[in-house]
């Protein structure tokens, strides 16, 4: 039978719960007002996003000091003791999303005093990847979903692909007329704030992993042992189509490796889409690469990047970019391979196999 304490602690945990889940719904509140002020030019809409991040820093305080009172009187452990350590992360991280809506807001006042420079676009999509992101990590904090916390982590290559994107476009309106420079530097300075959104989106889900399997997912990328082995931080997957070798390489390293490596492949002379029978590989080991893209690899933001893996063997394969460690594992194109359907499938699962055989090898290597 519950006593009434036990009743008291449920209802403070439940209280926490609904105040971060408030707290998350006020950020995506604000995220979607100040695309709507940069959209429809509104600086008075602009003004009230603003003054409505009073609200957010508000329920920043009240979650907090709600956190450090449980820890007073309840004195946590295990499982408890990791949820109000997350909650006590999360409040910051939203509180910080709330302060990059007031700084787009800032700048789109700054933008309405001049001409339009160009109808947008990407930004908006880009702000509704970031407002997916924060949604979808809070609902797997309140579910223990370790598996939509991990979607979130991936997603965040999407909202990095729009900001480089809407960066290249920028920079070459500012190199067109020199008159564009205030209103593109603005733009830039909306679409960076997006993309530090999208980077505290991924902090969000990378602590409700930590919360879920009390392991702390966090710059895994970074570290390094005492035997002097690293994980990776970023790979890069390198053939010349970018259909077949290397969309299978990045299928099984995001399903291997921890979610903070970055994972991308790239091409030389990227094909129209990725190749049916390497998605129908895939799916066999339970693997979806239906989302993947082909990429041309000055697309790829190399930042992110710090190892580089060739999987062609042919003559004119992808020069990978310098400065990078290199890995060449030569495989022939499944897709060249003649003979009846099932053979040529033969070809993609011997290919799919050993790739998979080499990427644990590095992981092995690399923890």
């Amino acid at each position: 039978m519950a006593t009434l304490t036990d009743r008291e602690y449920d209802a403070e945990l439940h209280k926490l719960h609904d105040q971060l889940l408030l707290m998350g719904a006020k950020v995506e509140e604000m995220i979607d007002g100040s695309m709507r002020a940069l959209v429809e030019r509104d600086s008075e809409l602009a003004r009230r996003m603003i003054d409505f991040d009073h609200q957010i820093n508000r329920l920043e305080v009240d979650t907090d000091e709600l956190c450090l009172r449980i820890l007073a009187k309840r004195q946590p452990v295990a499982s408890d003791l990791r949820l109000i350590a997350t909650a006590l992360k999360l409040v910051t991280d939203l509180e910080r999303i709330g302060d990059l809506g007031v700084n787009i807001c800032e700048r789109v006042i700054e933008l309405n005093m001049e001409p339009t420079l160009k109808p947008y676009v990407d930004v908006p999509k880009m702000a509704e990847a970031v407002q997916g992101m924060v949604r979808e990590a809070l609902d797997a904090f309140v579910n223990a979903d370790i598996e939509r916390a991990r979607a979130v982590v991936e997603r965040d290559r999407l909202v990095d692909a729009y900001y480089g994107q809407v960066f290249r476009e920028l920079l070459t309106y500012m190199m067109e007329d020199p008159r564009n420079i205030y209103r593109a530097v603005r733009a830039q300075s909306i679409a960076k704030h997006l993309e530090r959104m999208g980077d505290h989106a991924v902090n969000l889900a990378e602590m409700v992993m930590f919360m879920v399997i009390g392991k702390d997912m966090r710059h895994l990328g970074s570290r390094t042992e005492p035997t002097g082995r690293r994980m990776p931080r970023g790979i890069l997957f390198l053939c010349v189509h970018d259909s077949a070798r290397s969309q299978m390489a990045a299928g099984w390293a995001r399903k291997l490796f921890p979610p903070g490596v970055r994972i991308a492949s790239a091409g030389s002379q990227p094909a129209a889409q990725v190749n049916p029978l390497a998605v129908r590989a895939m799916q066999e080991v339970g693997i979806d690469i239906t989302q993947q893209r082909p990429t041309v690899v000055t697309n790829v933001p190399l930042g992110d990047m710090d190892t580089v893996i060739t999987l062609c063997k042919e003559e004119v394969c992808v020069l990978p970019p310098a400065g990078l460690a290199q890995h060449l594992w030569a495989y022939d194109d499944p897709a060249a391979a003649r003979g009846s359907d099932e053979e040529i499938m033969a070809a993609f699962r011997r290919t799919r196999d050993a790739i998979k055989g080499r990427l644990e090898e590095l992981l092995a290597q690399s923890s």
